[in-house]
């Protein structure tokens, strides 16, 4: 039977495989029970934060995206219509300065943000307050059980977690090389051949095995038939060759955002300048961009402080007083760490809708549809 047909395994049916498919049917009865609901999920599910939107989503059959989408929509149409709502209701004289003033209309700004970056990006986040929330109890040590971040489905985090795992490398008995890892490949397919130490080599995907609730890809790689003629063994790829792949395409996408954004790059937390600069030069490369953006902060601070104190009864004069306060200290401390040779992140890093930048967005989205089509695929098929 043609190799490319069929489709071997072997199951050792035991304790644990009893468990395993248990779970999976309970996993799916949750999910065939949520699926009459779905239309009333979908818009509470994406008020969560990505990562426990992303799981939510995958125990009740939902797609992360779509709740952001639907939450995004519900979340601002309902923005928009409360002031209508509570005038209805003799609140007009209330609200009236606050609806002609527009500011319902900026308060549904960043719901309306989440659905357009869902629809035209395929991002998933929470609802700012919802997410807010989660902050603060995370800050007060009340947190949830740690989640291990091999097991479906892919979330951000377990992308890159899942990516600094080398593959597991086997020689089977026909002599092929067998590359087991928890990210599908999404380049080893087709007729894809890959290069190592000048000989180059064939991969061909098998089936993904869900084990223990986590998606094992494996990949059988055979050298090129001028390889496999030549007197000495060629050097098969690396176990992080998959890995190093990715990895270089994310840097390339950092190179070139930091071509005329390196200044926002520097803001940013450790671990994204880690993968932006690291390989540039790390905390050096990035000194320049912190002078001038922590500069520029503690010269716009100043001016505003200049000002100070504010005419007695001005609203405004307070809240621009401490955050000119709060922005002269954060660029203090990013000149001090840098001059110490660490990466520098503002304090305003948080605001920063980093999800959206192609480095952190493009790698990660295309091996979590690529987790989705697989877990779909062996659903329907099962």
């Amino acid at each position: 039977w043609p190799d490319g047909e069929v489709v071997r395994d072997r199951v050792v049916y035991g304790a644990a495989f009893v468990r395993a498919v248990q779970a999976e049917r309970e996993r799916a009865a949750v999910r065939e029970r949520a699926r009459p609901f779905r239309f009333l999920l979908y818009p509470i599910v994406g008020l969560l934060p990505e990562e426990e939107q992303v799981r939510l989503g995958e125990r009740l059959g939902l797609y992360a995206v779509t709740a952001t989408l639907a939450s995004g929509l519900v979340e601002g149409l309902l923005i928009l219509l409360l002031p209508v709502l509570l005038a209805r209701h003799g609140a007009a004289l209330a609200i009236g300065a606050v609806v002609t003033s527009g500011g319902f209309s900026l308060l549904a700004l960043p719901a309306f943000g989440r659905a357009f970056s869902a629809l035209f990006l395929r991002e998933t986040g929470g609802s700012a307050p919802v997410v807010l929330v989660f902050e603060a109890m995370r800050a007060l040590g009340v947190r949830a059980a740690p989640h291990d971040q091999s097991v479906v489905p892919l979330t951000r985090a377990a992308f890159w977690e899942r990516l600094a795992r080398p593959d597991v490398v086997t020689t089977a008995a026909d002599g092929s090389l067998l590359y087991r890892g928890l990210l599908p490949h999404l380049t080893w397919s087709g007729e894809r051949v890959l290069e190592a130490g000048g000989h180059y080599w064939h991969a061909t995907p098998e089936r993904p095995e869900l084990h223990r609730g986590r998606l094992v890809y494996a990949y059988r790689l055979v050298p090129a038939a001028e390889a496999a003629a030549a007197e000495s063994a060629s050097a098969p790829p690396a176990a992080t060759a998959y890995a190093d792949q990715v990895i270089g395409g994310v840097r390339r996408e950092w190179d070139d955002l930091n071509r005329g954004f390196a200044w926002l790059t520097s803001l940013l937390s450790e671990e994204l300048q880690s993968r932006a600069f690291d390989h540039a030069g790390g905390p050096a490369a990035a000194r320049s961009s912190v002078y001038w953006t922590a500069g520029a902060g503690a010269a716009a601070a100043a001016y505003v402080l200049s000002f100070l104190p504010a005419p007695p009864g001005d609203p405004v004069g307070p809240a621009l007083g401490a955050l000119a306060g709060l922005q002269l200290v954060d660029s203090v401390l990013r000149l001090v760490a840098s001059r110490r040779g660490r990466y520098a992140p503002s304090l305003w890093r948080f605001v920063i809708p980093t999800d959206i930048l192609r480095p952190e967005r493009l790698a990660y989205q295309a091996h979590r549809d690529a987790e989705r089509q697989a877990l779909g695929e062996r659903r329907s098929g099962a």
